[in-house]
This record gives C-alpha cells, structure tokens and sequence, in this order.
C-alpha cells in the first residue's frame, strides 16, 4: 500500500449522497477530535468523499449510513451552475444558467467499508 503524506483515515456518518459520473459522492459528518480546539456551531467535522467507480458497480450508501473510509485529499475543479452555489430565489434569470468553476477539496477513498444503519 502506497502511503501519501495527505493520508487519510475517516469514520463518520453519511449525511447526504451524489452521483458523478460512474462515483458515488458522500458528505460525511465526523465527531471532531478531542485534541482540536471546538467549533462554534457544533461538535462535528463534514467532508466530502468520493468512492471510485461505486454507482458504476450498483454499491449503495444510504443517509444515517456508517462509512469508513482510508483515502487521500484532493482539490478538484467543477464547472457548476451559479444557482447551485448562490441558493438565492432573487438571483436574476440571467445569471442562474452561469456556469463557473469552483474549487472543492475532497476525500478520495481507496478502501471503504459501510456500516448500514440498523433503524
């Protein structure tokens, strides 16, 4: 196994799932560690990770999942509607058909295991 300086290994639960492209996408919340300093707004971390060609392989994560993951950070570009980031119903017409690139830093998971909920 290949270990990378941006190493990572995350436990969590899934908040919210995506398809893009042949990936399954998972906004996954983390209970921070002890060692760092409190948030603000609440005891957790979120991220998004990628799992590799899973929606091409029919793998399934569903909200209030467990997932574990090892993986490495990325920081990737998107070409996304203007609307979708702005979530603004005042936005003018123009503008919501606006696409623009947006940087967005990511877990790309090499081994994952999902805990499915049990309720």
């Amino acid at each position: 196994m290949n270990h990378h300086v941006n190493h990572v290994v995350l436990i969590g639960r899934v908040l919210q799932t995506w398809t893009f492209e042949n990936d399954r996408g998972v906004r996954l919340q983390m209970r921070r560690a002890a060692f760092l300093p409190p948030r603000s707004d609440g005891p957790s971390d979120l991220v998004n990770v990628i799992l590799p060609e899973a929606a091409a392989r029919g793998q399934v994560v569903k909200e209030g999942d467990e997932l574990h993951v090892e993986g490495f950070i990325r920081n990737a570009d998107r070409d996304v509607l203007l609307s979708s980031i702005v979530k603004d119903a005042g936005l003018p017409a123009k503008w919501q058909k606006t696409r623009v690139k947006q940087i967005v830093t990511e877990v790309v998971a090499t081994n994952w295991q999902i805990v499915p909920n049990s309720k």
